[in-house]
């Protein structure tokens, strides 16, 4: 009898480490688990967090192949034109907190060097995936400044009458507003 109870004694002894051996393996694993980035799932609602977002560049090339493919339609508004400039800009102008993208391009008649278009298109980045939210084409001659403050700023420049035609003296900025699928 004192055999069976030192047996069942002993094996009580060794179950019980074995669990607690087992409880620290499972708190380890659990700690593990909380240490590593989650990622998330598409179409799951959690948290966005910097790590689950695309990168700048990849946001700059998403922005760049839409751009390229609606292109076409912005050359049938010039006739013989083509594009001069397309440079991408990064600076969250919408206020999320998330870097967005502009592109700034000109157009130029094929065989010449006189611009006879210009704008920005604008790109919303949700973290995920950019879109066109808007266009700006200003009836006059413009260059893109910054990004600064939630703002895209642009200068607009003039030309007094003893400038050459490649070099406008007078720049005035300005401070685009965007109201939906406006810009002024």
């Amino acid at each position: 009898m004192k055999k069976i109870i030192g047996i069942m004694g002993f094996l009580t002894v060794l179950t019980g480490c074995s669990n607690s051996d087992h409880k620290e393996q499972r708190k380890d694993e659990t700690k593990k688990e909380q240490s590593l980035p989650q990622k998330k799932e598409s179409g799951s609602k959690g948290p966005e967090t910097p790590e689950n977002r695309i990168s700048k560049e990849e946001a700059v090339k998403q922005a760049v192949k839409q751009f390229e493919a609606y292109l076409p339609n912005i050359l049938k508004t010039y006739d013989d034109g083509g594009i001069d400039l397309q440079e991408p800009y990064v600076g969250d102008f919408t206020g999320d907190g998330i870097e967005d993208v502009v592109i700034y391009w000109n157009i130029a008649p094929k065989g010449g060097n006189a611009l006879i278009g210009q704008g920005l298109s604008l790109y919303k980045n949700d973290g995920h995936t950019v879109k066109v939210i808007a266009g700006y084409e200003p009836d006059y001659l413009f260059a893109f400044d910054t990004i600064k403050n939630g703002k895209i700023i642009v200068e607009k420049l003039e030309y007094t009458e003893e400038d050459g035609r490649c070099c406008p003296s007078i720049k005035t900025k300005h401070a685009l507003t965007i109201k939906g699928s406006k810009v002024y």
